[in-house]
């Protein structure tokens, strides 16, 4: 599917760059999102007429994705329930740490929030990139901390083995095949 670009997308192209990406890219994604149209005669000549149009919505873009990168903490930190060897009993993911930063006054989506690793599932520090723009990047410290003791673990396992067991069920029945 050939595609004009409204905007700088990254490993992509420039702004209106004519660009041959798969259709179900160019139909669910860059399309409905506004960053891309597609690439017929009269389009063409559209993009170029806005060109100059669209280089100052880009910049403005950047712009505000660099005054929301000066906002930024220089670190979070983030408790969670952790086992005893320090791993998570869940794990902070993209959408914890866009929530973390909204919360603080600070607009950033999921998708902007970068984890090539996945999410993080240990405790200490870890490093997150978030890109806000195709031109500006920023990095924050994640710090996981553990948000119980770890003798409270056992305590809940003790609890489990103090419940009353379930009465087993009669040997003559067989179980029923559906």
């Amino acid at each position: 599917m050939e595609l004009i670009l409204l905007e700088k997308i990254q490993n992509l192209g420039d702004l209106g760059d004519i660009v041959n990406v798969k259709s179900g890219y160019g139909r669910n994604y860059l399309i409905p999102q506004g960053k891309a149209m597609p690439a017929s005669a009269d389009a063409k000549e559209e993009v170029e007429a806005r060109r100059r149009e669209l280089a100052k919505l880009d910049s403005e873009r950047r712009e505000a994705a660099e005054a929301k990168a000066a906002l930024l903490p220089q670190r979070l930190t983030v408790k969670r329930l952790v086992a005893e060897e320090g791993k998570l009993f869940g794990s902070v993911s993209p959408v914890d740490i866009a929530e973390l930063l909204q919360s603080a006054d600070i607009a950033v989506q999921r998708s902007e929030v970068s984890m090539p690793d996945g999410p993080i599932k240990t405790t200490g520090e870890h490093t997150v990139a978030l890109i806000l723009h195709p031109e500006v990047q920023a990095t924050v410290q994640v710090v996981v901390e553990p948000e119980n003791e770890v003798s409270s673990v056992p305590e809940a396992s003790e609890a489990a083995e103090s419940a009353p067991e379930e009465a087993e069920a009669p040997a003559d029945t067989a179980p029923i095949d559906h």
